[in-house]
């Protein structure tokens, strides 16, 4: 993106961030937190939305008109159009992985107790928006 080393990334990050970790990010080993992403992209110069732009282009094709319409009926459906017209289409992206995440924490809740690493698994598996292939 910018020629950067992963040491010479990690070191623009306010606060430091460890090299090894970039490379977990990018080996999508390692999930960044908000504080993280919010890092990466001032050291990068772009914005939060740019992580997710891919991912949430190559979903937004897979979403039929008949799931959408069943979703704006439900009673807050015209407040969530409202609001998804106003907002920034470079925000876009970030909404949808807030969605995701929302989702997956729904899916963990409901679950039978196990450890962190089977409900994790779980919920990838049940995420409506997963179009990965099971573990």
């Amino acid at each position: 993106m910018k020629g950067l080393t992963q040491k010479e990334l990690a070191s623009r990050i306010s606060g430091g961030l460890d090299y090894t970790y970039i490379g977990k990010i990018e080996r999508d080993e390692q999930l960044p937190s908000l504080k993280i992403l919010l890092g990466l992209s001032e050291a990068l110069e772009v914005s939060v939305g740019y992580f997710f732009h891919d991912s949430a282009i190559a979903e937004g094709k897979d979403l039929y008109s008949a799931e959408l319409g069943a979703l704006f009926m439900q009673e807050k459906g015209p407040e969530m159009l409202r609001a998804l017209r106003r907002l920034h289409s470079d925000d876009l992206p970030l909404v949808t992985e807030i969605i995701k995440v929302l989702n997956r924490h729904r899916i963990v809740e409901r679950a039978p107790r196990k450890t962190d690493g089977d409900q994790l698994r779980a919920a990838e598996a049940e995420d409506p928006y997963n179009k990965t292939e099971p573990e």
